[in-house]
């Protein structure tokens, strides 16, 4: 799997794309929150993930200019205050329309699961050797946006130090979607069921 940028009408920089090679994983934890236990193992296969959350510049790139919901306004800085709903049925449908020309044939974008997405912030295979309590670090200040240091706002994604995938704000800045459904004993019914 080889990384690459899409290059999107009237965007200034390309959208990243990092490859994540799958494999097997403990999922949930302790110091994640109280709803990620039990914790359990999932095998995840090899994805595809944004190297950054998905900037206004990205978002007004695919759904126009004038369609920014965010609060916090700039180009770099992450969208915010959009909901699944809007990202499931909209953002995303758009943005497969806009590149489908630009992207591999059979391929198409969409919200990672919650599994892929707490191996690609744990640093994919990586996750068991550096077992860091945040994506990339065990000092969140050298990789997250949090209130304390924040202003409580959003700041432009990629300022502080990527994971090991070279991800950047998996451990604040905004809260990402997942594909997966919430449900509060979801972990337990994983392994009960054996994944």
């Amino acid at each position: 799997m080889k990384n690459h940028p899409q290059h999107l009408p009237d965007l200034p920089e390309p959208f990243h794309m990092i490859a994540v090679q799958g494999g097997p994983f403990d999922m949930g934890g302790e110091s994640w929150s109280e709803s990620s236990l039990p914790v359990h193992p999932v095998e995840v296969d090899d994805f595809w993930i944004g190297q950054y959350p998905v900037t206004q510049a990205l978002w007004t790139a695919v759904m126009g200019e004038g369609n920014n919901p965010s609060y916090f306004k700039g180009l770099t800085r992450p969208v915010e205050t959009v909901s699944w709903d809007l990202i499931d049925q909209e953002f995303l449908p758009q943005l497969n329309k806009t590149t489908e020309n630009a992207r591999p044939p059979g391929t198409a974008y969409r919200l990672p699961t919650e599994a892929e997405w707490e191996y690609a912030a744990r640093g994919g295979k990586h996750w068991k050797e550096k077992a860091y309590l945040f994506s990339g670090s065990e000092i969140l200040d050298e990789v997250g946006w949090y209130e304390e240091n924040s202003h409580g706002e959003t700041k432009p994604v990629g300022l502080k130090l990527p994971n090991e995938l070279g991800l950047y704000d998996m451990s604040g800045n905004v809260w990402e979607w997942c594909a997966d459904w919430y449900g509060s004993d979801y972990y337990q019914k994983c392994l009960d069921k054996g994944r």
